[in-house]
């Protein structure tokens, strides 16, 4: 249970936040209490005399037992914030709610003015004249206590001495059998119960059951189940209340799965796994180091601007050996899902250490790159994890994509913690994909030429990794003498490409008309898929309809262009019909690349001339 260990001492190290709730009302739940939404809030005096209600939901803090907060249809009380069942309306939940509240109102003040205010009984009719209806049953109450000290906390669920008091109660009263816990170490009362409600879109769903109903696996084997557990109350809740709170405030959510990176230490915050290199690098632009780190690296105005090298700068600390020395943390990294409504399991767990984990995921920015481009330049880049997966198994349809996507996120997290490699049927597909370019369409109709564009660069990206871990040697740039077939291809049709879309933009500016080259596609980019199954066959179609295009263009520079590429290809390799493999698309794209390269470097060079 390294996951479980990990969980309990981050707790450990960051309990002062316990209690106190974050700007976006998340928090992290000291013991014995947990968080639930309210419905309605009632404000007492201090001798339990009430003043007002309101309707308003609210996620607050409620404190708890180990009962009550596992409880689903058992008459089980919480001990102070409660549904109005247990506060007016059902006579045997009224009483237990009474008894317990009993135990610890004189602890403090505003829970003695809770206390007297129930047993006044008047609650429902308090609730009705302030028009809030008392027909449902689990209608959730919480509760506001104005003292006549002068108290500027009324809010018994912002107030830390109402928890301290609570907390206290519960210490002094904690009679369990103590055991030898195994994630601690120590002699603690055993766990009967464990929390639910550790992710909020699976509300319902425990990591760990150890009552005996449950727990069939446990029979035959020992008495009873917490022999098999051996969990103590301690340590269930720092670990189950690190990994709610982790979920709440980083978790990468998807369906019922949740994804978390930390540090298991003060400071929690870490480089999460999924983000593509531009992001990471903005991300760090953002951030206090960069702010103070005279060696802050400009990000922007460059053409290709290499987006993941500077990301294996920043995580190897920038080339300094000492600075690597200096991360001593430990990095965990987590993957949780609900089969059920009921069940949660660990799905992925790997904690390393800090030096460890960036190099890692240092190696995988500089393996799993590509160029792309936005409206405002150029970069090369890891691509985000989701627009991987959307390249592979195209845009999310139906509910069975949220079970394709939760897979595939957990085998990126093998591939860049774990090392494991990239499977080449994901390549396939992603080449396979891009290379029907028409099947990109926008919502409101007509071909998404930048769409196909960005998933070009992804399947790039992914084919680059692939071949990469293959040993074979992945260059950035235009290799001018590689005579590998599919990627002289590749080459090919760009040329074809860019020969048409030049024919129209010039034909178009003459004609004075708003160019729309990148609004229709080429014949290239039409018979890109036939192209890719049935390579010779397609070229020498897309080739006779390059030829009026070629003659508009009155100049025999890509003539030329085309003649060079052939010549590379040895033996019969260009009358080979095979299919083409993921060179092809890095050949395409690397072509494409330098023939608008080209074109912008005069385009700029003419513009320096009329200045």
């Amino acid at each position: 249970m390294n996951w479980f260990n990990t969980l309990v001492e981050t707790y450990e190290r960051v309990c002062d936040i316990a209690g106190v709730p974050d700007e976006k009302n998340n928090v992290l739940l000291p013991p014995g209490h947990m968080t639930g939404y309210t419905d309605v809030c009632v404000t007492i005096d201090g001798d339990g005399g009430f003043q007002r209600a309101y309707a308003g939901k609210e996620n607050i803090l409620i404190p708890c037992t180990e009962d009550s907060a596992s409880r689903t249809s058992r008459a089980v009380p919480h001990s102070l914030h409660d549904q109005i069942c247990y506060l007016a309306t059902d006579k045997n939940k009224k009483t237990a709610y009474l008894d317990q509240l009993k135990k610890w109102e004189s602890r403090h003040p505003k829970v003695g003015a809770v206390y007297k205010y129930i047993m006044c009984g008047t609650l429902t009719d308090d609730l009705n004249k302030s028009d809030i209806k008392t027909d449902d049953p689990k209608l959730f109450i919480r509760f506001s206590v104005n003292l006549s000290n002068g108290d500027l906390t009324p809010h018994l669920w912002e107030d830390k001495s109402v928890a301290n008091a609570w907390i206290d109660y519960c210490d002094e009263e904690s009679s369990g059998e103590k055991t030898v816990c195994y994630v601690t170490g120590k002699s603690l009362p055993a766990a009967a119960k464990h929390p639910k409600g550790i992710n909020l879109s699976t509300n319902g769903a425990k990591l760990i059951s150890c009552n005996d109903e449950a727990n069939f696996t446990y029979r035959g084997r020992f008495n009873r189940s917490e022999q098999a557990n051996a969990v103590s109350a301690e340590a269930s809740h720092k670990a189950h209340s690190m990994l709610k709170y982790l979920i709440s405030i980083r978790g990468r959510k998807c369906d019922t799965q949740a994804i978390v990176a930390w540090a298991a230490d003060k400071n929690i915050d870490v480089y999460e796994p999924h983000l593509s290199s531009e992001d990471l690098i903005e991300r760090y632009m953002k951030s206090e180091d960069a702010v103070n780190d005279n060696k802050t690296i400009e990000i922007h105005g460059s053409l290709n601007l290499d987006y993941s090298k500077k990301v294996r700068d920043l995580l190897n600390g920038y080339g300094n050996a000492s600075e690597l020395s200096k991360n001593i943390r430990r990095i965990a990294v987590i993957a949780v899902d609900a089969a059920t409504t009921g069940r949660m399991a660990v799905t992925y767990y790997q904690d390393l250490n800090e030096n460890d984990y960036l190099k890692r995921l240092a190696d995988w920015h500089d393996s799993c790159k590509w160029h792309f481009r936005n409206f405002k330049e150029s970069f090369i880049a890891a691509p985000y994890d989701d627009k991987i997966i959307t390249a592979v198994f195209g845009e999310p349809k139906g509910e069975g994509y949220n079970k394709i996507k939760k897979q595939a996120r957990e085998r990126l997290l093998h591939c860049k913690l774990n090392g494991e490699k990239l499977s080449y049927g994901w390549v396939s597909a992603a080449v396979s994909r891009v290379s029907n370019p028409m099947s990109f369409n926008k919502q409101d109709g007509g071909w998404d030429k930048f769409k196909w564009e960005d998933a070009v660069s992804v399947a790039c990206a992914i084919t680059g990794k692939y071949f990469n871990d293959m040993g074979e040697e992945v260059k950035m740039e235009l290799d001018l003498k590689k005579t590998d077939r599919d990627y002289l291809f590749g080459r090919l049709l760009a040329v074809a490409d860019k020969i048409e879309s030049h024919a129209m933009y010039l034909q178009a500016k003459k004609n004075g008309q708003k160019n729309d080259a990148g609004k229709r596609p080429t014949n290239a980019v039409r018979y890109m898929s036939a192209f890719a199954a049935k390579p010779f066959r397609t070229w020498k179609i897309i080739y006779e309809q390059l030829n009026p295009y070629i003659q508009q263009l009155n100049s025999n520079w890509y003539q030329r262009m085309i003649d060079e590429i052939m010549t590379l290809f040895s033996g019969d390799e260009y009358g080979n019909d095979n299919p083409l493999n993921g060179w092809y698309l890095m050949g395409y794209s690397l072509q494409r690349k330098a023939l608008f390269d080209k074109n912008e470097e005069e385009e700029n060079g003419d513009a320096e001339q009329k200045d």
